[in-house]
C-alpha cells in the first residue's frame, strides 16, 4: 500500500487560511463568527503564551464541516497566541487512507487533529468534538449550544491536555 510520513502529510497539507479559503461564501463567514466567540481564560492564555516547545498540528478535515469550522478555529486562536503553534490541513481523503493506518484506527471521527511534536511524534489526537460533548447523554439536547460555539473552550482545553 502506498504510504506517507506524518511529516510527508504535514508538509502536503495547506495552511489554515487556504483552507478557509476554499470553502463557500457562508462557510468561510463562519470562521469569524466562530473566532470571536472564542473566549479562553486567564489561566489557559498564559500556559498557551509561555509554551516553550514547537507543537504542530495536522488536521485532517473540511470547510463544509461544522465541526471543523468551530474547531480549527480554536487551533487558530493557540497559533495567534504563540508562534510555536503551527498547522497544516490535509483532505479528510488522505486522513482516511494515511493517519487512519498510522493510528491503527479504522472509523476516525472528523476533523481528526493530530498533536504532533517538532519531531512529528504523535503527542494525541483530538477527533469531531470535545469529550464533554461526546459525552453527553444526548446530542440533540445540546446541539443548538453546540453549534453556536458554547463548547470551544472545552474544545481547547481538551486540545491543551494533548499538549502539555
Amino acid at each position: 500500500m502506498n504510504q506517507m510520513t506524518l511529516k510527508e502529510l504535514y508538509e502536503v497539507g495547506c495552511s489554515f487560511e487556504s483552507s478557509v479559503g476554499q470553502g463557500t461564501k457562508s462557510e468561510r463567514a463562519r470562521i469569524p463568527k466562530n473566532s470571536s466567540r472564542i473566549i479562553f481564560d486567564e489561566s489557559l492564555t498564559n500556559n498557551i503564551l509561555n509554551y516553550d516547545k514547537e507543537i504542530k498540528f495536522l488536521v485532517s478535515g473540511e470547510i463544509w464541516c461544522p465541526d471543523f469550522q468551530l474547531n480549527v478555529a480554536v487551533l487558530k486562536r493557540f497559533m495567534d497566541l504563540n508562534p510555536n503553534f503551527d498547522m497544516s490541513v490535509i483532505t479528510m481523503a488522505r486522513g482516511k487512507k494515511y493517519i487512519q493506518p498510522i493510528l491503527n484506527i479504522e472509523d476516525a471521527k472528523y476533523p481528526l487533529i493530530l498533536v504532533l511534536d517538532k519531531d512529528f511524534n504523535i503527542l494525541g489526537d483530538f477527533q469531531e468534538r470535545p469529550q464533554v460533548v461526546k459525552n453527553s447523554p444526548c446530542f440533540d439536547d445540546i446541539k443548538l449550544d453546540y453549534y453556536k460555539g458554547k463548547y470551544l473552550l472545552d474544545s481547547a482545553y481538551d486540545i491543551w491536555e494533548i499538549i502539555k
